[in-house]
């Protein structure tokens, strides 16, 4: 036992593996083109956070240069049969290729077909573009790290709360 009177089986997995065992539920093409797009983003925004967020059909990984998954400059969407990478700043963004999908005010997506997609310069374009209406800075070097935030739960919890209230 460890001096924490806690031994290694205790422990709770890593958050890569949290996120791996969130989205096991979705086509295997989604779990693997979520992950590559995933380690793509990471190089991108290196030190940048990276907030999961458990929905009912979906998996959001807000990438964020906070702990704040709001401040998020992206995120990916991870869906059954889809990926979808998400630009805030939607009203603010140049778009003369018109990619971005969807009406949001404070953000709109591109479905991403392949990791490659994110190499596009019309892609690179659109995320530049979304980084500097953020305001944020990116690091030139750093790792960042991945918090679980699973919405289900803290929405379980909240239930439970108000019924207790009851």
């Amino acid at each position: 036992m460890s001096p924490k009177g806690r031994t290694v089986a205790d422990r709770e997995p890593s958050p890569k593996a949290q996120l791996s065992a969130l989205i096991s539920r979705f086509s295997p093409e989604s779990v693997a083109l979520g992950k590559k797009c995933l380690s793509k983003l990471g190089q991108a925004l290196p030190g940048y956070t990276q907030l999961v967020y458990e929905y009912n059909h979906s998996v959001v990984v807000s990438i964020s240069p906070s702990d704040r998954g709001y401040e998020g400059v992206v995120a990916l969407s991870i869906y059954p049969g889809e990926v979808r990478l998400y630009f805030q700043g939607a009203k603010s963004l140049p778009d003369p290729e018109g990619l971005l999908k969807g009406t949001g005010t404070k953000a709109r997506f591109v479905v991403i077909e392949a990791a490659s997609d994110l190499d596009k310069k019309e892609i690179q374009a659109l995320l530049s573009a979304a980084i500097k209406v953020s305001g944020a800075t990116v690091p030139r070097t750093g790792t960042g790290r991945m918090i679980i935030q699973s919405v289900q739960k803290d929405k379980k919890k909240k239930k439970t709360k108000a019924k207790k209230r009851s």
